[in-house]
């Protein structure tokens, strides 16, 4: 045969798999924004050991969830909602083992009352050596899930979505994702969601906007926040929505950062 080549399916991309599955049978609502992070970035680059963007929004997007908790609630199998009280944020960060990167999964733990310079020291530190993270336990426990047969596997990941607490220590109840390092510019991402509220963090665009009625050049961040609508109506998402605008835009956990 000429003209193409055969590879393996990553067994890796078969979580993916199964995860899509799950999601697929929630009801999902999306909200495409934009936010000014001009102030946000001008504080940040003041900074002599500035901590990430990622962080930032992680540590922002905790203070917002706790100030609206219900879009983080989970359902368990007494269809009851389960709002916690700590917001356990799931991440990808990019990280490198036997010689290659790729993006890894990882939970912060209390993101909204971890100050951003704890948050950022964490990644940092993951990024360096991730074999720190929980993350490689699962991963090196992963050989048994791949023994079970695909039906049996999408069952027990769309159970593990009723199991709150379960679902809490392995994922979080908040996911945050980067599409933004693909290209320079704006845009945003759709993408399936696990947790109750998921958001894609996508490019960033310069333009000029009216500030104080004056035309100031400007910088925005392009999100895309995912919502389970079996467990979160339009309110609660507006006002999430409004809470997290206004952390960004004003920048508020760099003043204890």
């Amino acid at each position: 045969m000429s003209g193409y080549r055969i590879e393996p399916f990553p067994r890796s991309r078969r979580i993916i798999v199964d995860t899509g599955r799950a999601a697929g049978r929630r009801h999902a609502v999306f909200g495409l924004i934009e936010v000014d992070i001009t102030k946000a970035t001008e504080t940040l680059a003041k900074l002599d050991d500035p901590p990430s963007l990622t962080s930032f929004v992680v540590a922002s997007t905790g203070r917002a969830v706790e100030a609206v908790p219900k879009v983080h609630a989970l359902r368990d199998l007494r269809q009851r909602l389960i709002v916690f009280d700590d917001v356990d944020i799931d991440v990808m960060i990019e990280v490198e083992l036997e010689g290659r990167s790729f993006p890894m999964n990882h939970v912060i733990r209390q993101c909204n009352t971890r100050t951003l310079a704890d948050i950022d020291t964490e990644i940092k530190t993951i990024r360096k050596r991730p074999q720190d993270s929980p993350t490689m336990d699962l991963s090196r426990r992963a050989e048994m899930w791949f023994r079970l047969p695909g039906f049996a596997r999408h069952r027990l990941v769309s159970l593990l979505h009723r199991l709150p607490d379960q679902q809490r220590r392995l994922a979080g109840t908040v996911g945050i994702s980067s599409v933004g390092m693909f290209g320079k510019g704006g845009g945003w991402g759709i993408g399936f969601s696990v947790q109750t509220l998921n958001m894609i963090v996508g490019g960033i665009a310069e333009r000029p906007a009216f500030v104080d009625g004056t035309l100031l050049p400007r910088r925005f961040l392009d999100l895309t926040l995912t919502f389970d609508h079996d467990i979160v109506d339009g309110a609660p998402a507006a006002r999430f929505t409004a809470e997290l605008r206004q952390m960004l835009e004003s920048a508020s956990v760099l003043n204890g950062a």
